[in-house]
Protein backbone atom coordinates (compact mmCIF):
# COMPACT_ATOMS: atom_id res chain seq x y z
CA UNK A 1 0.00 0.00 0.00
CA UNK A 2 1.47 3.51 -1.12
CA UNK A 3 1.38 6.72 0.97
CA UNK A 4 -1.79 8.18 -0.33
CA UNK A 5 -3.82 5.36 -0.09
CA UNK A 6 -2.51 4.43 3.78
CA UNK A 7 -4.07 8.35 4.46
CA UNK A 8 -7.05 7.84 3.21
CA UNK A 9 -7.60 4.65 4.98
CA UNK A 10 -6.70 6.86 7.75
CA UNK A 11 -8.95 9.80 7.43
CA UNK A 12 -11.70 7.37 6.46
CA UNK A 13 -10.66 5.61 9.86
CA UNK A 14 -11.52 8.75 11.61
CA UNK A 15 -14.71 9.46 9.82
CA UNK A 16 -16.43 6.26 10.62
CA UNK A 17 -14.83 6.65 14.32
CA UNK A 18 -16.79 9.97 14.59
CA UNK A 19 -14.02 12.00 15.10
CA UNK A 20 -13.71 13.72 11.77
CA UNK A 21 -17.18 15.00 10.61
CA UNK A 22 -18.87 12.56 7.99
CA UNK A 23 -19.03 15.74 4.91
CA UNK A 24 -17.48 16.30 1.95
CA UNK A 25 -13.62 16.51 2.15
CA UNK A 26 -11.94 20.01 0.65
CA UNK A 27 -8.56 19.57 -0.04
CA UNK A 28 -6.69 22.68 -0.37
CA UNK A 29 -2.86 24.25 -1.61
CA UNK A 30 -1.66 27.68 -1.83
CA UNK A 31 1.27 29.81 -3.23
CA UNK A 32 2.48 33.04 -3.85
CA UNK A 33 3.22 33.86 -7.35
CA UNK A 34 6.38 36.18 -6.69
CA UNK A 35 7.96 34.75 -10.04
CA UNK A 36 8.57 32.03 -12.14
CA UNK A 37 7.21 29.37 -9.74
CA UNK A 38 9.83 26.20 -9.15
CA UNK A 39 9.55 22.87 -9.37
CA UNK A 40 9.23 22.46 -5.90
CA UNK A 41 6.12 23.85 -5.61
CA UNK A 42 4.79 21.26 -7.87
CA UNK A 43 5.25 18.24 -5.65
CA UNK A 44 2.54 19.98 -3.23
CA UNK A 45 0.08 20.08 -6.25
CA UNK A 46 0.26 16.66 -6.83
CA UNK A 47 0.14 15.61 -3.29
CA UNK A 48 -2.88 17.34 -3.07
CA UNK A 49 -4.50 16.09 -6.13
CA UNK A 50 -3.90 12.19 -4.86
CA UNK A 51 -5.33 12.19 -2.05
CA UNK A 52 -8.66 14.35 -3.86
CA UNK A 53 -8.53 11.37 -5.92
CA UNK A 54 -8.06 8.80 -3.84
CA UNK A 55 -10.98 10.15 -1.72
CA UNK A 56 -13.36 10.22 -4.59
CA UNK A 57 -12.30 6.28 -5.56
CA UNK A 58 -13.13 5.87 -2.32
CA UNK A 59 -16.82 7.43 -2.69
CA UNK A 60 -16.23 10.16 -0.44
CA UNK A 61 -17.55 13.62 -1.85
CA UNK A 62 -14.63 16.10 -2.09
CA UNK A 63 -13.34 19.26 -3.42
CA UNK A 64 -9.84 20.47 -4.75
CA UNK A 65 -8.42 24.48 -4.58
CA UNK A 66 -5.58 25.83 -5.49
CA UNK A 67 -5.14 29.33 -3.91
CA UNK A 68 -3.30 32.02 -5.50
CA UNK A 69 -1.90 34.98 -2.92
CA UNK A 70 -1.83 36.87 -5.00
CA UNK A 71 -2.80 39.70 -2.65
CA UNK A 72 0.84 39.40 -0.63
CA UNK A 73 3.48 42.37 -1.16
CA UNK A 74 6.34 41.83 -3.71
CA UNK A 75 9.13 41.49 -1.69
CA UNK A 76 11.64 40.74 -3.63
CA UNK A 77 12.71 41.36 -7.38
CA UNK A 78 13.35 38.37 -9.14
CA UNK A 79 16.67 38.12 -10.44
CA UNK A 80 15.77 38.02 -14.06
CA UNK A 81 13.55 40.68 -14.13
CA UNK A 82 15.46 44.60 -14.50
CA UNK A 83 15.50 45.57 -11.03
CA UNK A 84 15.67 49.50 -11.67
CA UNK A 85 12.01 48.97 -13.39
CA UNK A 86 10.82 47.34 -10.68
CA UNK A 87 12.09 48.14 -7.71
CA UNK A 88 9.33 51.37 -7.49
CA UNK A 89 6.88 48.31 -7.40
CA UNK A 90 8.38 46.76 -3.99
CA UNK A 91 6.11 46.16 -1.08
CA UNK A 92 3.03 46.82 -3.33
CA UNK A 93 0.56 44.04 -3.86
CA UNK A 94 1.20 41.69 -7.08
CA UNK A 95 -2.43 41.97 -8.45
CA UNK A 96 -2.34 45.49 -8.46
CA UNK A 97 1.13 45.45 -10.45
CA UNK A 98 1.10 45.36 -14.41
CA UNK A 99 2.69 41.82 -15.98
CA UNK A 100 6.27 41.40 -17.23
CA UNK A 101 4.57 40.71 -21.02
CA UNK A 102 1.21 41.88 -22.36
CA UNK A 103 -2.08 39.64 -22.09
CA UNK A 104 -2.09 39.43 -18.32
CA UNK A 105 -4.21 41.53 -15.90
CA UNK A 106 -1.17 41.71 -13.77
CA UNK A 107 2.31 40.50 -12.24
CA UNK A 108 0.55 38.01 -10.25
CA UNK A 109 -1.03 36.37 -13.03
CA UNK A 110 1.54 36.24 -15.56
CA UNK A 111 3.21 33.77 -13.18
CA UNK A 112 0.73 31.81 -12.07
CA UNK A 113 -0.81 31.01 -15.19
CA UNK A 114 2.48 29.88 -16.50
CA UNK A 115 2.43 27.22 -13.32
CA UNK A 116 -1.36 26.63 -13.99
CA UNK A 117 -0.58 25.24 -17.62
CA UNK A 118 2.43 23.19 -15.79
CA UNK A 119 0.11 21.23 -13.12
CA UNK A 120 -2.84 20.76 -15.98
CA UNK A 121 -0.05 19.14 -18.08
CA UNK A 122 0.35 16.64 -15.84
CA UNK A 123 -3.13 16.06 -14.65
CA UNK A 124 -3.79 18.46 -12.13
CA UNK A 125 -6.84 20.18 -12.14
CA UNK A 126 -8.14 21.92 -8.95
CA UNK A 127 -10.66 24.97 -8.88
CA UNK A 128 -8.43 28.02 -8.79
CA UNK A 129 -9.30 30.31 -5.93
CA UNK A 130 -7.74 34.08 -6.20
CA UNK A 131 -6.64 35.76 -2.37
CA UNK A 132 -7.63 39.42 -3.76
CA UNK A 133 -10.97 38.32 -4.79
CA UNK A 134 -11.83 36.54 -1.28
CA UNK A 135 -10.44 40.33 0.44
CA UNK A 136 -11.86 42.75 -2.25
CA UNK A 137 -15.30 40.98 -2.55
CA UNK A 138 -15.85 40.88 1.52
CA UNK A 139 -15.45 37.47 1.98
CA UNK A 140 -12.49 37.57 4.44
CA UNK A 141 -14.30 40.52 6.45
CA UNK A 142 -16.06 38.37 9.38
CA UNK A 143 -12.80 36.60 10.17
CA UNK A 144 -10.74 39.88 9.77
CA UNK A 145 -12.82 41.52 12.43
CA UNK A 146 -12.43 37.89 14.89
CA UNK A 147 -9.04 38.49 14.22
CA UNK A 148 -8.34 41.95 15.10
CA UNK A 149 -10.83 41.61 18.65
CA UNK A 150 -8.64 38.90 19.66
CA UNK A 151 -5.31 40.54 18.82
CA UNK A 152 -3.44 40.07 22.81
CA UNK A 153 -4.03 36.68 22.54
CA UNK A 154 -2.96 36.01 19.06
CA UNK A 155 0.18 38.25 20.14
CA UNK A 156 0.18 35.32 23.31
CA UNK A 157 -0.24 32.49 20.81
CA UNK A 158 2.83 33.84 18.71
CA UNK A 159 4.92 34.14 22.26
CA UNK A 160 3.60 30.80 23.29
CA UNK A 161 3.84 28.71 20.45
CA UNK A 162 7.18 29.88 18.67
CA UNK A 163 8.46 32.50 21.39
CA UNK A 164 8.10 35.20 18.99
CA UNK A 165 7.33 38.38 20.84
CA UNK A 166 4.83 40.70 19.37
CA UNK A 167 4.63 44.16 21.02
CA UNK A 168 1.30 45.65 22.73
CA UNK A 169 0.44 47.57 19.70
CA UNK A 170 1.02 45.07 17.40
CA UNK A 171 -2.62 43.82 15.57
CA UNK A 172 -2.86 40.92 12.72
CA UNK A 173 -3.78 43.44 9.93
CA UNK A 174 -1.40 45.41 7.21
CA UNK A 175 -3.00 47.90 5.37
CA UNK A 176 -2.64 49.24 1.71
CA UNK A 177 -0.96 52.85 2.72
CA UNK A 178 -3.84 55.59 0.79
CA UNK A 179 -0.83 57.20 -0.04
CA UNK A 180 1.86 55.23 -1.52
CA UNK A 181 -0.41 52.24 -2.50
CA UNK A 182 2.51 49.90 -0.63
CA UNK A 183 1.27 46.90 1.74
CA UNK A 184 4.41 45.50 2.73
CA UNK A 185 5.57 49.17 4.77
CA UNK A 186 2.42 49.86 6.82
CA UNK A 187 1.39 48.63 10.60
CA UNK A 188 -1.45 48.73 12.37
CA UNK A 189 -0.68 50.23 16.15
CA UNK A 190 -4.87 50.64 17.44
CA UNK A 191 -8.55 49.41 16.29
CA UNK A 192 -11.43 50.93 17.60
CA UNK A 193 -14.05 48.06 16.02
CA UNK A 194 -14.71 50.01 13.39
CA UNK A 195 -11.30 51.55 11.94
CA UNK A 196 -7.95 50.41 12.31
CA UNK A 197 -4.73 52.81 13.01
CA UNK A 198 -1.98 52.43 10.68
CA UNK A 199 1.61 54.37 9.82
CA UNK A 200 3.74 53.48 6.75
CA UNK A 201 7.23 53.19 7.87
CA UNK A 202 9.98 54.04 5.73
CA UNK A 203 12.42 51.93 7.67
CA UNK A 204 10.01 48.81 8.53
CA UNK A 205 11.59 46.26 5.85
CA UNK A 206 14.74 46.01 3.81
CA UNK A 207 13.07 45.53 0.59
CA UNK A 208 10.80 48.71 0.56
CA UNK A 209 10.63 52.08 1.75
CA UNK A 210 7.66 53.86 3.13
CA UNK A 211 6.11 57.08 2.77
CA UNK A 212 5.47 58.29 6.41
CA UNK A 213 1.79 58.35 5.82
CA UNK A 214 -0.62 57.85 8.65
CA UNK A 215 -3.95 57.14 8.52
CA UNK A 216 -7.52 55.31 9.63
CA UNK A 217 -9.07 52.93 7.21
CA UNK A 218 -11.90 50.11 7.82
CA UNK A 219 -10.13 46.81 7.55
CA UNK A 220 -13.00 45.44 5.07
CA UNK A 221 -13.58 44.82 1.29
CA UNK A 222 -9.61 44.55 0.29
CA UNK A 223 -8.16 47.56 1.82
CA UNK A 224 -5.50 45.51 3.57
CA UNK A 225 -4.44 41.64 4.67
CA UNK A 226 -3.92 39.55 7.69
CA UNK A 227 -0.71 38.66 8.09
CA UNK A 228 0.15 35.08 6.59
CA UNK A 229 0.34 33.10 9.74
CA UNK A 230 -2.80 34.14 10.88
CA UNK A 231 -4.04 34.25 7.42
CA UNK A 232 -3.47 30.77 6.96
CA UNK A 233 -5.72 29.72 9.70
CA UNK A 234 -8.36 32.22 8.27
CA UNK A 235 -8.28 30.73 4.85
CA UNK A 236 -9.02 27.52 6.46
CA UNK A 237 -12.41 28.36 8.02
CA UNK A 238 -13.55 31.51 5.23
CA UNK A 239 -13.11 27.82 2.38
CA UNK A 240 -14.41 25.33 4.47
CA UNK A 241 -10.83 23.40 4.08
CA UNK A 242 -10.40 19.89 5.52
CA UNK A 243 -7.11 18.63 4.46
CA UNK A 244 -4.12 20.92 3.55
CA UNK A 245 -0.64 19.90 3.61
CA UNK A 246 2.87 21.95 3.43
CA UNK A 247 6.38 21.49 3.66
CA UNK A 248 8.38 20.33 6.65
CA UNK A 249 10.16 24.04 7.02
CA UNK A 250 6.21 24.84 8.12
CA UNK A 251 5.43 22.16 10.16
CA UNK A 252 7.93 21.89 12.50
CA UNK A 253 7.16 22.52 15.99
CA UNK A 254 6.86 26.03 16.80
CA UNK A 255 6.87 26.85 13.12
CA UNK A 256 3.73 28.15 10.87
CA UNK A 257 1.31 25.62 11.10
CA UNK A 258 1.60 25.13 14.62
CA UNK A 259 0.92 28.74 15.00
CA UNK A 260 -1.62 28.40 12.79
CA UNK A 261 -3.46 25.70 14.14
CA UNK A 262 -3.30 27.68 17.67
CA UNK A 263 -5.56 30.38 15.80
CA UNK A 264 -7.60 28.40 13.78
CA UNK A 265 -8.78 26.19 16.79
CA UNK A 266 -8.89 28.74 19.66
CA UNK A 267 -9.44 31.88 18.26
CA UNK A 268 -11.56 31.10 14.83
CA UNK A 269 -13.32 28.15 16.58
CA UNK A 270 -12.87 25.99 13.02
CA UNK A 271 -10.99 22.68 13.30
CA UNK A 272 -7.22 22.28 12.06
CA UNK A 273 -7.35 20.64 8.80
CA UNK A 274 -6.10 17.10 7.84
CA UNK A 275 -2.18 17.68 7.97
CA UNK A 276 0.26 16.49 5.33
CA UNK A 277 3.85 17.47 6.20
CA UNK A 278 6.12 16.29 3.31
CA UNK A 279 9.61 16.94 2.57
CA UNK A 280 11.06 19.24 -0.05
CA UNK A 281 11.55 18.49 -4.02
CA UNK A 282 14.95 20.07 -4.72
CA UNK A 283 17.36 20.29 -8.17
CA UNK A 284 20.63 19.39 -7.21
CA UNK A 285 20.32 19.32 -3.70
CA UNK A 286 19.26 23.38 -3.21
CA UNK A 287 16.06 24.06 -2.16
CA UNK A 288 13.96 26.70 -4.51
CA UNK A 289 12.51 30.38 -4.29
CA UNK A 290 9.90 31.86 -7.01
CA UNK A 291 10.86 35.38 -6.07
CA UNK A 292 14.83 35.07 -5.63
CA UNK A 293 14.68 32.93 -9.36
CA UNK A 294 16.51 30.28 -6.97
CA UNK A 295 16.35 26.93 -9.12
CA UNK A 296 14.42 25.37 -11.83
CA UNK A 297 11.08 26.49 -12.48
CA UNK A 298 8.34 23.80 -12.79
CA UNK A 299 7.84 24.87 -16.50
CA UNK A 300 11.78 24.24 -17.10
CA UNK A 301 11.80 20.97 -15.87
CA UNK A 302 8.39 19.62 -17.29
CA UNK A 303 10.41 20.41 -20.74
CA UNK A 304 12.88 17.78 -20.73
CA UNK A 305 10.16 14.77 -19.64
CA UNK A 306 6.71 13.22 -21.14
CA UNK A 307 4.03 14.41 -18.83
CA UNK A 308 3.56 10.52 -17.47
CA UNK A 309 6.69 10.42 -16.33
CA UNK A 310 7.00 13.87 -15.07
CA UNK A 311 4.07 13.33 -13.06
CA UNK A 312 5.74 9.79 -12.15
CA UNK A 313 8.65 11.37 -10.78
CA UNK A 314 6.55 12.92 -7.85
CA UNK A 315 3.99 10.16 -7.13
CA UNK A 316 6.53 7.43 -6.56
CA UNK A 317 8.29 9.52 -3.92
CA UNK A 318 6.66 8.75 -0.24
CA UNK A 319 5.94 12.20 0.97
CA UNK A 320 8.40 12.09 4.09
CA UNK A 321 11.37 11.53 1.39
CA UNK A 322 13.11 14.11 0.14
CA UNK A 323 12.83 14.06 -3.70
CA UNK A 324 16.31 15.63 -5.71
CA UNK A 325 16.35 15.92 -9.15
CA UNK A 326 19.10 16.24 -11.12
CA UNK A 327 19.07 16.17 -14.69
CA UNK A 328 22.79 15.02 -15.50
CA UNK A 329 23.99 12.14 -15.12
CA UNK A 330 21.90 8.98 -15.02
CA UNK A 331 19.21 10.55 -13.35
CA UNK A 332 16.67 10.91 -16.44
CA UNK A 333 17.80 7.36 -18.01
CA UNK A 334 17.00 5.73 -14.44
CA UNK A 335 13.79 7.58 -14.48
CA UNK A 336 12.89 5.69 -17.42
CA UNK A 337 13.46 2.67 -16.38
CA UNK A 338 12.23 2.88 -13.06
CA UNK A 339 8.89 3.97 -15.00
CA UNK A 340 8.90 1.37 -17.17
CA UNK A 341 9.36 -1.12 -14.48
CA UNK A 342 6.37 0.15 -12.65
CA UNK A 343 4.46 -0.18 -16.20
CA UNK A 344 5.24 -3.55 -16.60
CA UNK A 345 4.02 -4.33 -13.05
CA UNK A 346 0.78 -2.95 -13.89
CA UNK A 347 0.48 -5.21 -17.48
CA UNK A 348 0.94 -8.11 -14.80
CA UNK A 349 -1.31 -6.89 -12.17
CA UNK A 350 -3.65 -6.87 -15.20
CA UNK A 351 -2.92 -10.28 -16.36
CA UNK A 352 -3.12 -11.42 -13.47
CA UNK A 353 0.38 -12.41 -12.58
CA UNK A 354 1.16 -11.63 -9.03
CA UNK A 355 3.31 -13.88 -7.10
CA UNK A 356 2.11 -14.22 -3.31
CA UNK A 357 4.35 -12.91 -0.77
CA UNK A 358 6.08 -9.36 -0.26
CA UNK A 359 7.31 -9.90 -4.15
CA UNK A 360 3.45 -9.76 -5.11
CA UNK A 361 3.29 -6.70 -2.67
CA UNK A 362 5.89 -4.52 -3.83
CA UNK A 363 4.25 -5.44 -7.39
CA UNK A 364 1.25 -3.98 -6.63
CA UNK A 365 2.58 -0.96 -5.19
CA UNK A 366 4.41 -0.24 -8.46
CA UNK A 367 1.20 -1.14 -10.77
CA UNK A 368 -0.70 1.55 -7.97
CA UNK A 369 1.90 4.09 -8.42
CA UNK A 370 1.54 3.81 -12.24
CA UNK A 371 -2.57 4.11 -12.35
CA UNK A 372 -1.98 7.27 -10.29
CA UNK A 373 1.08 8.50 -12.34
CA UNK A 374 -0.51 8.36 -15.90
CA UNK A 375 -1.77 11.63 -17.32
CA UNK A 376 -2.89 9.88 -20.63
CA UNK A 377 -5.25 6.83 -20.36
CA UNK A 378 -3.64 3.55 -19.67
CA UNK A 379 -2.91 0.88 -22.03
CA UNK A 380 -5.56 -1.91 -22.12
CA UNK A 381 -3.07 -4.69 -22.97
CA UNK A 382 0.98 -5.29 -22.30
CA UNK A 383 2.55 -3.47 -24.54
CA UNK A 384 6.74 -3.64 -25.80
CA UNK A 385 8.27 -0.55 -24.22
CA UNK A 386 11.22 0.43 -26.18
CA UNK A 387 14.10 1.75 -23.36
CA UNK A 388 15.53 5.17 -23.02
CA UNK A 389 18.71 4.47 -22.84
CA UNK A 390 18.78 2.71 -26.04
CA UNK A 391 17.08 5.27 -27.84
CA UNK A 392 19.61 7.93 -26.18
CA UNK A 393 22.44 5.57 -27.87
CA UNK A 394 20.80 4.95 -30.90
CA UNK A 395 20.91 8.55 -31.61
CA UNK A 396 23.98 9.56 -30.30
CA UNK A 397 25.66 6.82 -33.58
CA UNK A 398 22.96 7.97 -35.77
CA UNK A 399 21.67 3.87 -35.93
CA UNK A 400 17.86 3.69 -37.43
CA UNK A 401 15.96 3.64 -33.88
CA UNK A 402 12.65 2.23 -35.20
CA UNK A 403 14.60 -0.67 -37.20
CA UNK A 404 16.03 -1.67 -33.81
CA UNK A 405 13.35 -1.30 -31.77
CA UNK A 406 11.32 -3.91 -34.49
CA UNK A 407 14.32 -6.37 -34.77
CA UNK A 408 14.46 -6.53 -30.53
CA UNK A 409 10.84 -6.88 -30.86
CA UNK A 410 11.03 -9.78 -33.67
CA UNK A 411 7.30 -7.81 -34.82
CA UNK A 412 6.88 -4.63 -36.24
CA UNK A 413 5.45 -1.90 -33.50
CA UNK A 414 1.95 -1.07 -32.97
CA UNK A 415 0.58 1.97 -33.44
CA UNK A 416 0.92 2.70 -29.72
CA UNK A 417 4.32 1.26 -29.48
CA UNK A 418 5.13 3.38 -32.37
CA UNK A 419 3.71 6.92 -30.83
CA UNK A 420 5.73 5.82 -27.20
CA UNK A 421 9.15 5.74 -29.28
CA UNK A 422 8.22 9.41 -30.92
CA UNK A 423 7.53 10.72 -27.77
CA UNK A 424 10.95 9.30 -26.21
CA UNK A 425 13.11 10.47 -29.53
CA UNK A 426 11.85 13.91 -29.20
CA UNK A 427 13.26 13.71 -24.88
CA UNK A 428 15.94 11.52 -25.69
CA UNK A 429 17.25 14.05 -28.76
CA UNK A 430 16.84 17.01 -25.62
CA UNK A 431 18.74 14.99 -22.95
CA UNK A 432 22.01 14.58 -25.38
CA UNK A 433 21.78 18.42 -26.56
CA UNK A 434 21.02 19.50 -22.92
CA UNK A 435 22.63 17.44 -20.37
CA UNK A 436 24.54 14.60 -22.35
CA UNK A 437 28.12 15.99 -22.44
CA UNK A 438 28.38 17.16 -18.52
CA UNK A 439 27.53 13.51 -18.01
CA UNK A 440 29.94 12.30 -20.60
CA UNK A 441 32.67 14.81 -18.62
CA UNK A 442 31.82 13.38 -15.25
CA UNK A 443 32.65 9.96 -16.40
CA UNK A 444 35.85 10.88 -17.96
CA UNK A 445 36.71 12.23 -14.79
CA UNK A 446 36.08 9.07 -12.94
CA UNK A 447 38.07 7.01 -15.70
CA UNK A 448 40.67 9.09 -15.31
CA UNK A 449 41.25 8.37 -12.25
CA UNK A 450 41.18 4.66 -12.14
CA UNK A 451 44.26 2.57 -12.83
CA UNK A 452 43.65 -1.06 -14.46
CA UNK A 453 45.91 -4.00 -13.20
CA UNK A 454 48.05 -6.01 -16.23
CA UNK A 455 45.05 -8.63 -16.03
CA UNK A 456 42.74 -6.39 -16.68
CA UNK A 457 44.54 -4.58 -19.10
CA UNK A 458 45.34 -8.00 -21.21
CA UNK A 459 41.02 -8.82 -20.94
CA UNK A 460 40.28 -5.54 -22.07
CA UNK A 461 42.15 -5.89 -25.38
CA UNK A 462 40.80 -9.63 -25.77
CA UNK A 463 37.39 -8.34 -25.43
CA UNK A 464 37.98 -5.26 -28.13
CA UNK A 465 39.51 -7.76 -30.50
CA UNK A 466 36.51 -10.22 -30.16
CA UNK A 467 33.88 -7.50 -30.02
CA UNK A 468 35.77 -6.42 -33.29
CA UNK A 469 34.49 -9.43 -35.53
CA UNK A 470 30.73 -8.79 -34.46
CA UNK A 471 29.09 -7.59 -37.30
CA UNK A 472 25.17 -7.96 -35.56
CA UNK A 473 24.28 -6.39 -32.75
CA UNK A 474 22.51 -9.56 -31.42
CA UNK A 475 22.97 -10.20 -27.67
CA UNK A 476 22.74 -13.48 -27.56
CA UNK A 477 25.93 -13.89 -30.13
CA UNK A 478 27.97 -10.81 -27.93
CA UNK A 479 27.02 -12.90 -24.63
CA UNK A 480 28.64 -15.91 -25.97
CA UNK A 481 31.83 -14.18 -26.99
CA UNK A 482 32.15 -11.96 -24.09
CA UNK A 483 31.86 -15.89 -21.90
CA UNK A 484 34.34 -17.73 -25.13
CA UNK A 485 36.71 -14.18 -24.11
CA UNK A 486 36.68 -15.25 -20.38
CA UNK A 487 36.96 -18.85 -21.28
CA UNK A 488 39.70 -18.73 -23.44
CA UNK A 489 42.15 -16.25 -21.55
CA UNK A 490 40.80 -17.65 -18.01
CA UNK A 491 39.55 -14.60 -16.34
CA UNK A 492 37.84 -14.26 -13.28
CA UNK A 493 35.05 -12.04 -13.96
CA UNK A 494 35.14 -10.53 -10.59
CA UNK A 495 38.37 -9.65 -11.32
CA UNK A 496 38.31 -7.90 -14.71
CA UNK A 497 34.69 -6.94 -15.09
CA UNK A 498 35.22 -3.57 -12.60
CA UNK A 499 37.70 -2.86 -15.55
CA UNK A 500 35.08 -3.04 -18.18
CA UNK A 501 32.79 -1.10 -15.68
CA UNK A 502 35.00 1.99 -15.32
CA UNK A 503 35.85 2.37 -18.75
CA UNK A 504 32.23 2.04 -20.29
CA UNK A 505 30.29 3.83 -17.41
CA UNK A 506 32.56 4.89 -15.01
CA UNK A 507 31.65 2.96 -11.93
CA UNK A 508 32.99 -0.23 -10.82
CA UNK A 509 29.27 -2.08 -11.72
CA UNK A 510 26.91 -1.90 -13.80
CA UNK A 511 24.26 -3.90 -15.59
CA UNK A 512 25.04 -7.18 -17.53
CA UNK A 513 27.68 -6.43 -20.22
CA UNK A 514 25.45 -7.69 -23.11
CA UNK A 515 23.17 -5.40 -21.98
CA UNK A 516 25.39 -2.85 -21.74
CA UNK A 517 27.00 -3.00 -25.46
CA UNK A 518 23.40 -3.23 -27.26
CA UNK A 519 22.20 -0.12 -25.14
CA UNK A 520 25.61 1.87 -25.75
CA UNK A 521 26.19 0.00 -29.43
CA UNK A 522 29.72 -2.10 -30.10
CA UNK A 523 31.27 1.25 -31.75
CA UNK A 524 30.41 3.15 -28.76
CA UNK A 525 32.18 0.68 -26.44
CA UNK A 526 35.19 -0.40 -28.30
CA UNK A 527 35.76 3.52 -28.38
CA UNK A 528 35.64 3.41 -24.73
CA UNK A 529 37.86 0.90 -23.83
CA UNK A 530 40.18 2.00 -26.41
CA UNK A 531 40.61 4.71 -23.30
CA UNK A 532 43.33 2.43 -21.42
CA UNK A 533 45.55 2.43 -24.05
CA UNK A 534 45.73 6.26 -23.74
Amino acid sequence: MIWVDREIKKIKELRQSGKRKNQPEWVDDMKTPSGRIHVGALRGVVIHDLVYKVLLENGIKSNFTYVFDDHDPMDAIPSYLNYSHWEKYAGQQLYRIPAPRSGFKNFAEFYAQEFIEVFNSINCRPKIIWSSQLYNQGKMNSVIKEVLDAAPKIREIYYRVSKATKPENWYPFNVVCEKCQKIGTTMVYKWDGKYVYYRCLPQMVSWAQGCGHQGKVSPFNGTGKIPWKVEWAAKWKVIGVTIEGAGKDHMSAGGSHDIAKSICEQILRYPTPYPLPYEWFTVGGKKMSSSKGVGSSAKEVAQILPANVFRFLIVRTPINTALDFNPYGETILNLFDDYDRCLNAYFDKQAKKIPKGKTGEVILDFARIIELSQVTPLPKKRLFLPRFRTIVNLIKNRMDVLTFFNDQKKSLLTKEEKEILEERIIFAKIYLKTYYQEELSEKTKKIKTFSLTNKQKQFINDLTKALLTIKKEDKELIQSTIFSVLKKGKYQAREVFPAFYQLTIGQPFGPKAADLIIQEGIKEIIKKLDRQKT
